[in-house]
């Protein structure tokens, strides 16, 4: 039947990686980094639950949430960044805190370290094939 224990792994959810955003730089101009951690499978069925209405998934509200979730440093559920930004809650701030770009920086960064490019990539080849 094979090696059952090849297929018992946890799953890699926890795993970070530190990108830099040109407009975010210290009292020195130095470039801060951010810091986005995986997430496993099961947060995010989660997120895309809480984000879809009536079998649509709101593709806006489901980035915002993927980020607020994985982007580990800064913790955009702090108060005082919430504040800073004049909301209340910490799923407008990406929408405020991030130009357009920056926002795609982000989400390509969380796209990469939870392998969601890979598996896109992986279906498409399997598709052409």
């Amino acid at each position: 039947m094979g090696n059952l224990g090849a297929y018992l792994r946890p799953i890699p959810a926890g795993k970070t990686k530190e990108i830099f955003l040109e407009n975010f730089k210290d009292e020195k101009g130095n470039k801060i980094p951010f810091v986005v951690k995986a997430i496993t499978p099961k947060e995010n069925e989660m997120i895309v639950k809480r984000n879809t209405i009536k079998g649509k998934l709101n593709s806006t509200t489901y980035g915002n949430e993927l980020i607020v979730t994985c982007l580990e440093t800064p913790n955009l559920k702090d108060t005082e960044l919430c504040s800073f930004y004049g909301v209340m809650d910490p799923m407008e701030v990406p929408s405020l805190m991030f130009t357009i770009g920056e926002k795609q920086i982000v989400m390509d960064a969380i796209t990469e370290i939870n392998d969601i490019k890979m598996a896109s990539n992986l279906m498409n080849e399997a598709k052409n094939f």
